[in-house]
């Protein structure tokens, strides 16, 4: 029993050394250079070692295609191989192959097979091909190829929209800054053109077509920095598409090498990006006003883009129209908005007519059914913003102030009045004015304004005497208005004047000044000794009579 026992031990040890042994053997792929040319025709070699005596191996490889469907195919040399050797590996390449814009390479498969049979184990090597520069996509070919010229993106940055740095939403506002160096340490490079364009590598396109910027030149050793601004708003592509490829963001710059060989340099550096979409995403843009400025009591219209970003149909999508100062909180109902679609928002605001002169700043806000404020992955809410200027006759009353005082020594009845009126310009231009006295017939009638037009420059002031002709039967308190009107504004200035009754003969003396004017006095006097006379004629008289009695 126990010999039994050991023999099987033993037949399973030799067993697993057999199959340790088998699983160990295996082959292996090297080569000493893996990136093929673009040319057709060109070649690598590839060394296989470890194959067991009366295996063959095969050779598969996969598939390479370029945005349109052109295929490359491969031929290894020989087909199977039976022994450790070399395999040489040719290439078919039509010549409308476009490598641009993205990396391609093939996994070779080799498996070592047995007959029919897999055995020992399959292994791969990637063969890539030489990728086209920016520098030559358009098929151009500078043999000075990062040699004088050296290009490179220092950052990029979203300054206005939703996107962060190298995350980017459809229609925002993006700022890349390009440093170019002249490396060349003798020759100045002349007429230094940056060109750049954001390419999809999943399509094959353009997503923003290559643009260049102005030229300059660039003494040798010196370097420059460039700010590229634009908006990711021309797309060549339909924004459902956007979500599902992967970008790229190219700039190069090519000069004029300042030699006798007139040489061309060209340099070039990649970004890569990509545009994205959210799943319930509606934003605002292109927001336009039919005038930058507006005055008080007029209107705007506002008209902007509503665009669902997301891939999702919204419902019952509405916008909120905001500024706190100009009391404005209107609300635009869009409806229903399909995704990747957008519609239009066309609003009419009224300023109020009390409005400052200033700028503002209005809040568009985008809210779905429910009432909530869109927002996208990174809790960025669905707000824009822009300026509004309200400036002319705005404000219901001028910016100016009147102060008044008391002229004349003194307020008596039957008499006249002279009220001093300080008039000051507290806005920021000269203005015109016109003045008038008001309120005061229950106890005076108006003599003279000495101004009735005033034109005053900002911060200056302007003194304006207004008389009254005060009744002879007033006393005590009495109030009346100083009225100034600037265009359709209007200010009221209250002023009070204290009336002292006349202390001698008050209706007489009021009479004789109605009549007299500034001499009532010494008619006055002459009328007390007619007075006087006839008194004195009558009491002569009275005298008389009673003697003859």
């Amino acid at each position: 029993m126990k010999s039994k026992s050991l023999s099987l031990l033993v037949f399973g040890i030799l067993s697993m050394l057999v199959l340790t042994a088998f699983a160990s053997a295996q082959i292996a792929l090297t080569a000493t250079d893996t990136e093929f040319s673009q040319a057709t025709g060109d070649t690598l070699t590839v060394h296989i070692a470890g194959i067991t005596a009366g295996n063959t191996v095969n050779f598969t490889f996969s598939q390479v295609k370029d945005y349109s469907g052109t295929e490359i195919t491969f031929t290894p040399n020989p087909l199977t191989i039976t022994a450790d050797g070399d395999v040489v590996i040719s290439t078919t390449i039509p010549s409308a192959f476009d490598f641009f814009g993205d990396s391609y390479s093939t996994v070779l498969t080799a498996t070592e097979k047995n007959g029919a049979d897999i055995v020992g184990t399959v292994v791969t090597k990637d063969l890539t091909f030489a990728p086209t520069l920016f520098c030559a996509w358009d098929g151009n070919d500078y043999d000075n190829l990062d040699d004088d010229l050296d290009v490179s993106i220092e950052g990029i940055s979203v300054i206005n929209g939703f996107g962060d740095d190298e995350e980017w939403y459809p229609m925002d506002e993006v700022e890349v800054e390009v440093e170019v160096k002249n490396r060349n340490s003798d020759d100045n490079i002349d007429n230094i053109k940056i060109e750049w364009g954001l390419f999809n590598k999943e399509t094959g396109k353009w997503t923003i077509d290559v643009i260049d910027e102005n030229d300059f030149d660039l003494k040798d050793g010196d370097s420059e920095t460039k700010i590229l601004s634009f908006k990711v708003d021309d797309l060549d592509e339909n924004l459902e598409d956007l979500g599902s490829g992967d970008f790229v963001f190219y700039v190069r710059a090519t000069g004029d090498v300042d030699n006798t060989d007139n040489d061309v340099a060209c340099a070039s550096d990649s970004k890569n990006v990509n545009i994205v979409a959210d799943d319930n995403f509606v934003i605002v843009n292109n927001v336009e006003i039919t005038e930058e400025s507006v005055s008080c009591g007029n209107e705007i219209q506002v008209t902007a883009d509503v665009l669902n970003l997301g891939d999702e149909e919204e419902e019952s999508v509405y916008v909120i129209i905001y500024n706190k100062e100009l009391g404005i909180n209107k609300k635009v109902t869009l409806g229903d908005i399909e995704e990747f679609d957008n519609t239009e928002l066309n609003a009419v605001i009224a300023i109020p007519e009390n409005a400052e002169e200033k700028e503002y700043t209005l809040e568009l806000t985008v809210y779905d059914e429910e009432g909530d404020i869109y927002e996208n992955k990174n809790d960025d809410k669905s707000r824009t913003t822009f300026l509004l200027t309200v400036e002319g006759s705005c404000s219901i009353t001028p910016k100016a102030s009147i102060s008044a005082t008391l002229e004349s020594e003194s307020a008596l009845a039957g008499k006249e009045v002279t009220i001093k009126a300080i008039v000051t310009n507290t806005g920021t231009k000269t203005a015109t004015y016109s003045l008038n006295a008001a309120g005061f017939a229950e106890w005076a009638s108006l003599a003279s304004i000495d101004k009735k037009s005033l034109i005053i420059d900002a911060g200056k002031s302007e003194e304006v005497l207004i008389t009254l002709s005060i009744n002879n039967d007033a006393s005590g308190e009495q109030d009346f208005s100083i009225e100034l009107v600037e265009g359709n504004k209007i200010l009221t200035q209250p002023v009070k004047v204290t009336v002292e009754k006349s202390s001698l003969f008050p209706n007489i003396t009021g009479m004789f000044s109605g009549i007299a004017g500034d001499n009532w006095y010494l008619w006055g006097i002459g009328a007390l000794n007619v007075l006087l006379v006839l008194i004195i004629i009558i009491v002569a008289m009275k005298v008389a009579k009673k003697k003859e009695e």
